[in-house]
């Protein structure tokens, strides 16, 4: 064991019940490590259990809570950037982020007990805009059982407890195992029920798309519009509703055919009428990256802008979305057209950024 592992240790004992804590937080040495020793420390009596359980959910919980800012304010740019320094890849990112957004926010839970997911697991919760709360206390009840059998490892070790590794080995398979199947029971279940309400809501949908494809016809010949495109990025193939380009910018569009009233929170959004209740803002977070992406190379200063268009005639609207345009259908175009952009663009350049939309997408009706 390094000098600087002692040297965190020694500080931590110190601190008793807070150097759990701070320690659990700032993950400044492996999480296995420190809660073997938090157990070592009960068994002297130092601490008690209760209390080295309590700190450890509470310190592990926080360090993920950073993560999930991360993913919510600095999003996939600061990945790519500063991912490494967290030790987290993009690739890591890639898996997490379509796992998240394929089988929902369940799997806050059942990955924590899955190596190398569980941490990157809470950047796209932050991402998808995941209301804070819920996933508060996805990851602290995913915390509990994994802190308890490491402090109670530990309390049995006593003097030995840095062997941890080689002992927890035998007990961190069959947990590693049945998380693994808990996470497919997950997912045949998320499956069975998107099935089911699958045909629902892929008629109510197809119907917004519809009535803005009509809409949009009326926008006006200096805009470009592309409808049903696939594009690559963002850890699988994002599907665009609409994409508009004109002089003011690109904006891709996502319809939706609800009735009744529509909320829109910081932490997403609440319906009164529950037929279809995916969070259409966290697919717009996502189209928003990969087109910003699509277009870094051809034309950087491009605005890209992403409207929320709901079309049902008798929905209600209230609240604001934090980072997309929310609207009727009856404002779409006047959204767009009104949007005062950095950087205008000129017909040739509309033209341009439509071919490479285009070129870099699939066509998919």
């Amino acid at each position: 064991m390094s000098e600087i592992i002692h040297t965190v240790l020694d500080y931590i004992e110190g601190l008793g019940y807070w150097g759990i804590f701070l320690g659990l937080m700032m993950e400044v040495i492996p999480n296995e490590l420190l809660l073997a020793y938090a157990g070592y420390l009960v068994s002297n009596g130092q601490i008690t259990f209760v209390g080295a359980l309590i700190c450890s959910v509470l310190g592990g919980t926080l360090a993920q809570i950073v993560l999930y800012w991360i993913g919510r304010y600095g999003g996939r740019p600061f990945i790519e950037r500063y991912g490494k320094y967290l030790l987290i890849h993009s690739k890591h990112i890639n898996v997490a982020e379509a796992w998240f957004h394929k089988y929902g926010t369940g799997m806050i839970f059942t990955a924590r007990f899955i190596p190398i997911v569980r941490h990157a697991i809470s950047i796209p919760g932050g991402m998808a805009r995941m209301p804070l709360s819920r996933f508060s206390i996805y990851t602290a009840l995913a915390l509990i059982p994994y802190s308890i059998l490491y402090i109670s490892l530990g309390m049995t070790l006593k003097n030995n407890w840095g062997k941890i590794d080689e002992y927890a080995g035998p007990y961190i398979k069959p947990i590693i195992l049945a998380a693994v199947v808990i996470t497919v029971l997950y997912i045949l279940f998320k499956v069975y029920r998107k099935k089911s309400e699958g045909a629902a809501g892929k008629t109510l949908n197809d119907e917004g798309k519809k009535n803005t494809i009509e809409k949009l016809k009326y926008i006006g010949k200096e805009y470009r519009v592309l409808h049903y495109r696939n594009i690559q990025g963002g850890g699988g193939i994002q599907e665009f509703d609409h994409i508009v380009i004109g002089p003011n910018g690109v904006f891709h569009i996502d319809s939706r055919y609800w009735n009744g009233d529509i909320k829109f929170t910081d932490e997403g959004v609440e319906r009164s009428k529950e037929a279809y209740t995916e969070d259409p803002t966290s697919e717009l977070h996502r189209h928003n990256f990969v087109m910003r992406e699509l277009l870094k190379k051809s034309h950087p200063e491009t605005d890209v802008v992403g409207l929320l268009c709901f079309t049902h005639p008798d929905c209600q609207l209230s609240g604001s979305s934090s980072g997309f345009n929310t609207m009727k259908l009856d404002r779409l175009i006047y959204a767009i057209k009104s949007y005062k952009p950095k950087n205008k663009l000129n017909s040739t350049q509309v033209r341009e950024i439509e071919k490479v939309i285009k070129k870099n997408s699939n066509n998919v009706k």
